[in-house]
């Protein structure tokens, strides 16, 4: 503090709000300008000759601008404290001369030149301000900091963006023109237009980025949810064609030479829907890591621009940035083709119409995969066909004898074989059942009952797809997920992998649920039937 010390030191504060932020003593001839800042008029004066901004008067403390024509106005409040506070103390205040001549602002020195001096003070300066192009002490730099100007070491130089006509620093935006504009742009063509700190549109402009930015993430996560779609569509079309080699070889064992030209024909047939399939998936994935990657590199040029770009720099670029994010926010989906199911148990059934073998021998042949419901676990109102691949709900009840595994219930009935490794594959026909439940259970389920704990789906010991009017969800442990499926499925597969603790769900070619879980015992494929007249069948066992 630059005042005598011989004031009392509970005068201190009083002190400090009677002192000039220019030269650091108490106000000579005080004024104060329209933004409410006071100086020694001397000082204003000296300070705006010396920052060489044309007509333009700017405030030193909030960087404020005039009209040159603004009248500088005596701060009579002020000057009445410091005569009031002189008679109370009665004693000289160390002033400047009455010249006030010791405030010699230096004309002409620049903040990135080789002297060192204060701009607003005259004494060694500290920091420099970018974008003020002045240097200051630290008693000085509090007004640069809040309106969150960059400082930097006296000496440091920095490249910036500056006016063309002037060749001073871009400070401002004209909200009128829209465009960047130093101090001396404040006269002529941007007289009495909306101008405002460059620092407040960049802080705008970005919160109107960010906001539309945001959408990005979602085009991302569609992205990334159809990569994954044909990924497991993938891996699904693959696990399809387990198996299929060894059946079809053992078939051409039975019947030689007559049927090795139709086995591999099919064989041909199936690699070759195969590999379609492969390509049309693999034109699909490809499509969509193209967008993801344009996505990527579009939000690292964004991001790169909201965290790094000084405030001009970024404002120059600003629409460029805008409309590549309106164009990754914009993302329409991949529309994938419906693809087949690899269906293997047609070309099986016309091969087997070629073996030309007595029936018992394919009977011998065909009972160890074809599946059969369990008649000593169905519910007394569920009929079982005599093949034992289909179950009917009459609505009357059937003689069937008491048993510890029966539904007394729930109008369910599970297979009579059990999984408890390994992978397996079964197809359902639903074609004739406007509401049933198609999955598997653990084979420890409780089967005796009205709770939970016996109903498919209900429980934790049970997993399936409901059909129910055309509407479809997957159910397990009572928790109901909604199926957005396209048109309505004849046939429900499921593909079991024991190992994964993985159900995956088909309606007919496409994959409609994946069920990820623990199976701590063995399980049963399992249907229930709710509407009177209703059927289902068993029509594939793998």
């Amino acid at each position: 503090m630059a005042h005598s010390s011989s004031y009392y030191s509970d005068d201190e504060d009083s002190l400090d709000e009677l002192t000039c932020p220019v030269c650091f003593d108490l106000y000579k001839e005080p004024i104060a300008l329209p933004c409410g800042h006071s100086f020694c008029r001397v000082c204003i004066e000296k300070s705006w000759e010396s920052r060489e901004y044309g007509t333009a008067r700017v405030c030193p403390n909030c960087r404020e601008i005039f009209s040159p024509q603004t009248k500088l106005k005596k701060n009579v409040i002020i000057a009445n404290l410091i005569e009031n506070m002189k008679l109370k103390k009665r004693k000289v205040v160390d002033v400047r001369d009455t010249e006030h001549g010791d405030v010699n602002v230096k004309e002409g020195v620049k903040s990135g030149g080789s002297k060192s001096y204060c701009e607003l003070c005259n004494r060694e300066g500290a920091k420099r301000c970018v974008p003020c192009e002045i240097l200051c002490r630290e008693p000085h730099l509090k007004p640069h900091q809040q309106k969150g100007h960059k400082l930097v070491d006296h000496g440091v130089t920095i490249e910036e963006l500056r006016c063309i006509e002037h060749g001073k620093a871009i400070l401002l935006y004209c909200k009128d023109d829209e465009s960047l504009m130093c101090v001396a742009c404040t006269g002529g063509e941007h007289e009495n237009h909306n101008v405002v700190d460059v620092e407040i549109v960049h802080a705008e402009l970005k919160d109107v980025l960010a906001a539309k930015y945001h959408r990005v993430s979602e085009s991302m996560q569609s992205v990334a949810s159809q990569l994954q779609q044909v990924w497991e569509e993938e891996l699904q079309t693959e696990n399809s064609s387990i198996g299929a080699d060894d059946r079809l070889e053992e078939k051409r064992r039975l019947v030689c030479q007559f049927v090795n030209e139709s086995v591999d024909l099919m064989k041909s047939q199936i690699n070759k829907r195969k590999m379609e399939k492969f390509s049309l998936l693999g034109k699909q994935r490809e499509k969509l890591q193209q967008q993801m990657e344009y996505l990527r590199h579009g939000t690292s040029v964004v991001d790169t621009a909201l965290q790094k770009l000084e405030a001009a720099a970024f404002v120059q670029i600003y629409n460029d940035l805008l409309k590549l994010v309106e164009t990754m926010s914009d993302f329409k989906s991949v529309k994938t083709t419906p693809l087949t199911f690899l269906d293997f148990s047609k070309e099986e059934n016309n091969l087997d119409g070629l073996i030309n073998l007595n029936d018992k021998f394919l009977e011998k042949i065909q009972n160890g995969r074809t599946p059969s419901l369990d008649p000593n676990s169905a519910h007394p109102q569920i009929k079982i066909s005599e093949d034992l691949r289909t179950a009917t709900l009459t609505g009357t009840e059937h003689p069937y004898p008491e048993h510890p595994d029966r539904f007394d219930i729930y109008p369910q009935v599970v297979l009579s074989e059990s999984f408890s490794s390994g992978l397996h594959y079964w197809e359902v026909d639903v074609s004739l059942s406007s509401w049933c439940n198609i999955g598997i259970c653990l084979e420890s389920m409780q089967r005796k009952g009205e709770g939970d704990e016996c109903e498919l789906g209900e429980n934790p010991e049970s997993w399936c797809l409901e059909k129910r009017n055309n509407k479809y969800s997957a159910w397990h442990d009572n928790q109901e997920t909604d199926l957005s499926v396209p048109g309505n499925p004849e046939r429900f597969g499921f593909f079991l992998d024991f190992e994964a603790g993985e159900l995956t769900c088909f309606g007919d070619s496409r994959v409609m649920h994946v069920f990820r879980g623990n199976f701590m015992d063995s399980v049963k494929p399992t249907v229930g039937v709710y509407d009177v007249g209703d059927s289902v069948q068993f029509c594939l066992f793998i």
